[in-house]
């Protein structure tokens, strides 16, 4: 449950701890997503035997496509228990809704279902994995995976949403991600790329080894005031070549395509407002283009970027 942006509503009565016992046995609880915490020993136990078993977990990735970079957050819904993480990327409530979510590691998918009255995770799948552990993706807008279904890792399941039980409508769209061992509950600690996320909140890529997000230059080169909504990796045989950012303040957006400093490059930066011009700054430079500003409050727009002839375009998005 919870979103950074929603409100934390709690979940459909309390719901007992699933404890330790084969993966293939218990691997789900009837309600996914229990009001009351576990009690401490249980906790306990759940964190014991996930840390004797940490050498069998497997490598598990960022669930989104790579190269996108989402802010994972623990602490902002009242019913998670510590180890549960809520992921966007947009700064706008539904800015990514209909983002494609992906298996964080290779598997067999043993839930694919939407829950209507028992618990608040409405559409969401759950893979088995081995050593014991399951990964839950929770609050989907569809799923595109079926049960018995065997998975690799970063397959297609489904699309970030905001499905959950009746009168839970305080939610916007988010992922709501797990990951337990032994079919217990609370969750164990999230691992990504070999890497323990930074509980409370982290900015993550998918498929770069864990590693921080870079800081965003957005309020640098746009402006004060300005502040990032969205971002593209520019990468092309596992080189990245530099982002293309979204910036946005008081109805204006703002472009600018980034690299590190050094060398001139072929640079392109641009942005379209529906119903408009595009406008673009391209040339020779050696840290960015940009920045390409247009008003657009309450319209669509269209933006990206280049370095070096590798290249973004967003189709017309983030209408507000």
């Amino acid at each position: 449950m919870g979103g950074r942006r929603r409100i934390a509503v709690l979940a459909a009565a309390g719901i007992a701890v699933v404890t330790a016992g084969t993966a293939a046995a218990v691997a789900v609880a009837d309600s996914p997503e229990p009001v009351r915490t576990a009690p401490a020993g249980a906790r306990a136990a759940a964190a014991g035997a996930a840390g004797a078993a940490a050498k069998a977990m497997p490598r598990f990735r960022l669930p989104f496509p790579c190269g996108q970079v989402w802010t994972g957050n623990s602490s902002r819904s009242s019913v998670h228990t510590g180890y549960e993480i809520d992921f966007n990327r947009g700064r706008t409530a539904e800015a990514d809704n209909g983002d494609t979510v992906v298996a964080a590691a290779a598997g067999k998918v043993i839930r694919s279902t939407r829950h209507t009255t028992q618990s608040g995770f409405g559409h969401h799948v759950v893979i088995q994995h081995s050593g014991g552990y399951t990964t839950w993706y929770a609050h989907l807008k569809y799923r595109s995976v079926t049960t018995g279904q065997q998975v690799a890792a970063g397959t297609k399941i489904g699309a970030v949403g905001r499905s959950t039980r009746p009168g839970n409508g305080g939610m916007s769209s988010h992922l709501h991600y797990e990951v337990r061992y032994n079919g217990g509950y609370p969750p164990v600690e999230a691992y990504f790329e070999g890497r323990r996320f930074g509980y409370p909140q982290q900015a993550l890529e998918a498929c770069s080894a864990g590693a921080p997000a870079p800081a965003d230059p957005v309020a640098q080169i746009c402006g004060p005031g300005y502040r990032k909504i969205d971002e593209a990796v520019l990468r092309k045989g596992g080189r990245t070549y530099g982002r293309v950012y979204l910036g946005y303040r008081n109805g204006s957006n703002c472009v600018a395509t980034v690299k590190p400093k050094g060398a001139r490059a072929a640079m392109t930066a641009f942005l379209q407002v529906k119903g408009a011009a595009t406008k673009t700054d391209r040339g020779s430079y050696q840290w960015y283009a940009g920045p390409v500003r247009a008003a657009a409050a309450g319209k669509c727009v269209r933006w990206g970027g280049g370095i070096s002839g590798v290249s973004y375009a967003s189709g017309f998005e983030h209408c507000r």
